[in-house]
């Protein structure tokens, strides 16, 4: 399956894994309960509570996001639930706060592992009773809004170190959608390079940027990648701020990605040169992988395993899928 979205990250993938996870949320979406999104720092939290909400019955409805880390402990309930003017120092207005504004939609509620102990009590009281009182006020708004919630802190952990409260977790975690980080889904790492570069392409000052050559190529499928699909798309648009004329080279690549391949002694690479020989069989052989297997003095079954442990594909896909036919 592959869903292709708008979004800065884009919800692109063949993962078996991460494809059962947009499955799960596609189904989820048609349900009105409560939705969790777990998963590390930059693996598209946000952009599966967007897709949840645009295969949901309240797709017509807005879409409000708060992030909950992004606010000081002071200021998180007041922007949940509103307030009355004049109800604190500075408070010249009234604020509807953001279970208002989501009425009849989706309000998204990311970070939520950073909400205080005691916003998440007042955070339960409004989801059970469907109502919120601004501050200031006695007279409590019924709101009908579906709750998404992210978080990329263990919250299992929190609760049994009381850092979060059970009954909170187990009322938001009606449905969970658990996302796999990069790393664990190499296989969708060119194909997300190629979705964020197509743009940039477009608008590359005349340089006529073309694929990644070899070294680069594993560089991109060697690197751990820490901050996810995120890090991935920033790296590709660094590549652009002075794009080459041609391939991509670890020139092109920010130097804390390129450092461990810029080195004459690339053996310390792990995979690299079992990968870079199998390609190399491959294309003299003319992708026949009998004649590669019998090259390389292993059965096909072994060649078959390898290729998929390092993210080849067979010859098939590399005619008709260009990213993956450059990748060789």
């Amino acid at each position: 399956m592959q869903i292709r979205s708008s979004a800065n990250l884009g919800l692109i993938g063949r993962n078996r894994t991460f494809d059962t996870a947009l499955s799960f949320a596609r189904k989820a979406a048609r349900h009105d309960c409560p939705l969790l999104i777990v998963g590390e720092t930059g693996t598209g939290k946000d952009e599966v509570a967007r897709l949840v909400h645009a295969h949901s019955t309240r797709a017509s409805g807005p879409f409000v996001s708060l992030n909950c880390a992004a606010l000081p402990e002071a200021l998180i309930e007041s922007e949940l639930f509103g307030y009355e003017r004049g109800a604190f120092t500075g408070a010249g207005r009234s604020y509807a706060g953001r279970f208002v504004a989501a009425d009849g939609g989706t309000l998204f509620l990311d970070e939520l592992g950073d909400l205080p102990l005691a916003s998440q009590a007042k955070l339960l009281r409004a989801i059970e009773h469907r109502e919120v009182t601004p501050l200031g006020s006695m007279r409590a708004r019924k709101v009908d809004l579906r709750i998404v919630a992210a978080t990329h802190q263990p919250l299992e952990a929190m609760v049994r170190e009381r850092r979060f409260r059970e009954d909170l977790f187990y009322r938001l975690s009606v449905a969970r959608v658990q996302l796999p980080p990069l790393r664990e889904r190499r296989d969708d790492i060119l194909e997300l390079a190629a979705h964020f570069m197509a743009p940039l392409k477009r608008s590359a000052d005349g340089a006529r940027v073309g694929w990644f050559d070899a070294v680069a190529l594993e560089c991109l499928l060697a690197h751990r990648w820490p901050g996810n699909v995120r890090e991935l798309r920033n790296v590709i648009e660094s590549i652009f701020i002075d794009p080459p004329d041609g391939p991509i080279t670890l020139r092109s690549l920010p130097a804390y990605l390129a450092q461990p391949f810029d080195d004459p002694n690339t053996a310390a690479v792990p995979g690299r040169n079992e990968r870079q020989r199998i390609l190399d069989t491959l294309l003299a052989t003319h992708w026949n992988k009998a004649a590669a297997a019998r090259e390389l003095k292993w059965s096909r079954v072994t060649l078959y395993r390898k290729m998929a442990k390092h993210a080849i594909p067979c010859a098939s896909e590399a005619q008709a899928d260009p990213v993956r036919s450059h990748a060789g």
